[in-house]
């Protein structure tokens, strides 16, 4: 624009990522590395101990499993959780989830992968990774946003691990 015209240009890199634990962005980096070959990631710093947990189940044990594993979070971590999901489930686990949301209105929140996008919770339970990643061509792209919205925990539930098979 006219306003930065004839103004030195600057570039920053930003290295060093404090947002997620070293064991959620071990994984994040994995999804990014597959969307975009040479990106330039961070390092992360701080470790937590707690791996991602993948929950993977036939369709039929999907929404006990969902709100076992959001039971869970909700126990492991004080603070804020979300539940991702790719916009078109949203409907269907809004009825599962219904209690939770009510319990924990304020602490708990449904989302779909753009909804995450600047946000951070201290738990993220991402909810059929393969639907997020096919939702739109920038799918691996909007999963790596989802993975990264957890500050302490990560769980994935699933009745397909498509996507961790892919990463290698």
């Amino acid at each position: 624009s006219e306003a930065l015209a004839g103004k030195p240009e600057h570039r920053f890199r930003l290295s060093t990522n404090y947002r997620n634990s070293a064991e959620v962005y071990d994984l994040a980096a994995k999804v990014v590395a597959y969307a975009v070959p040479d990106a330039d990631l961070a390092d992360a710093v701080r470790r937590t101990g707690f791996e991602p947990e993948h929950v993977v189940v036939p369709e039929p044990e999907l929404e006990a499993s969902l709100v076992d594993a959001v039971r869970r979070m909700l126990d492991d971590v004080e603070g804020s959780v979300a539940v991702v999901a790719a916009r078109a489930e949203l409907e269907w686990l809004a009825v599962p989830l219904a209690d939770l949301l009510a319990e924990h209105e304020g602490r708990l929140r449904l989302l779909d992968g753009l909804d995450t996008k600047g946000l951070e919770f201290d738990g993220v339970v991402a909810v059929e990774p393969d639907a997020i990643v096919a939702e739109s061509s920038a799918g691996w792209r909007t999963l790596y946003v989802v993975l990264t919205r957890a500050t302490q925990r990560l769980t994935t539930v699933a009745t397909s691990d498509a996507w961790r098979a892919r990463l290698g």
